[in-house]
């Protein structure tokens, strides 16, 4: 099944090594990130995204039954839920960016998975970049370095941006290198529009085109299959339940919401709560806080 890591320092201390964040966005170089002893991972999933480049070294990096060799200007990123290891052959230089969904939410505007699809349920292989691009990808990693190290009171908006800079750049990049693997099975194909639907339905909500958030129930009908199927699929190919992705989903947009000059009320309507009241009850059932304390402690 593979442990779920939330956060990248949750997942540096299951491997014994000391890594602060207080951030939901990182930026790291690699080299000495890991120590210097070669590393060979147990299986595992996250809860965040991961993009690396690498610079020099050499490695194995296996996820969904695909493995790939890593090596110099070796670029590869991984989406929450997915089952993977690394094993390192030499030690490694280059970058590692990670960020969360959470992260997201609260700094971008517009519809991020509508720009970045890639993001929502795709496994790709590893690009292998030819000097000129590599030397591109890292100017940005190190753009982002830069910033996630200073100070500056704009820093989570100029990372956003130099993240979107970024993401443009993959997009492009997975094009001109085909590099999509479809789903390697029928439960990982439907998986996979499971978490579409699951977009497409908060995307209609944002469009006031949705009323409510669908269920297990109801996304497993559109899927054509049992709702009881559906959990178990998700939770055997993501670790995670079809119930649960539903109700990080909902966190991660609540917050947003709540983040913005919208009162409580309103943003209980926009996620299809039939209340103020019910929506409070689910948002501190999750987060532990009330919908206003959350409120009051957010600088708009």
């Amino acid at each position: 099944m593979g442990k779920i890591y939330h956060t990248l320092q949750e997942f540096f201390k299951s491997i014994g090594l000391p890594l602060s964040q207080d951030t939901e966005l990182t930026v790291h170089l690699l080299k000495g990130l890991h120590g210097d002893k070669l590393l060979q991972s147990p299986w595992f999933r996250t809860n965040y995204y991961t993009f690396l480049l690498i610079t020099k070294g050499k490695g194995k990096y296996s996820i969904d039954r695909q493995t790939f060799d890593l090596g110099k200007d070796s670029f590869y990123f991984t989406n929450p839920g997915h089952l993977k290891s690394f094993q390192m052959q030499e030690l490694m230089e280059g970058y590692m960016l990670t960020f969360s969904e959470k992260f997201v939410k609260q700094h971008f505007t517009g519809d991020f998975f509508q720009l970045f699809p890639f993001l929502v349920h795709e496994t790709t292989p590893v690009m292998y970049l030819n000097k000129a691009t590599s030397e591109e990808v890292s100017l940005i990693f190190e753009q982002m370095l830069k910033e996630y190290n200073g100070t500056s009171f704009y820093k989570n908006a100029i990372l956003t941006h130099q993240l979107s800079i970024l993401l443009l750049k993959t997009k492009e990049l997975l094009f001109s290198h085909k590099a999509i693997i479809k789903p390697p099975n029928r439960s990982a194909t439907l998986v996979s529009e499971f978490k579409n639907l699951l977009n497409e339905n908060f995307r209609q909500l944002a469009l006031s085109k949705a009323d409510k958030i669908f269920s297990v129930k109801e996304f497993a009908h559109q899927l054509n299959i049992h709702p009881n199927y559906l959990t178990n699929l998700v939770k055997e190919e993501t670790g995670k339940s079809a119930s649960v992705w539903i109700h990080e989903r909902t966190l991660s947009e609540a917050q947003a919401l709540l983040q913005s000059e919208k009162n409580i009320s309103e943003v209980a309507y926009m996620l299809g709560f039939a209340d103020a009241t019910h929506f409070a009850k689910f948002f501190k059932k999750h987060t532990g806080i009330s919908p206003s304390s959350f409120k009051k402690n957010v600088i708009i």
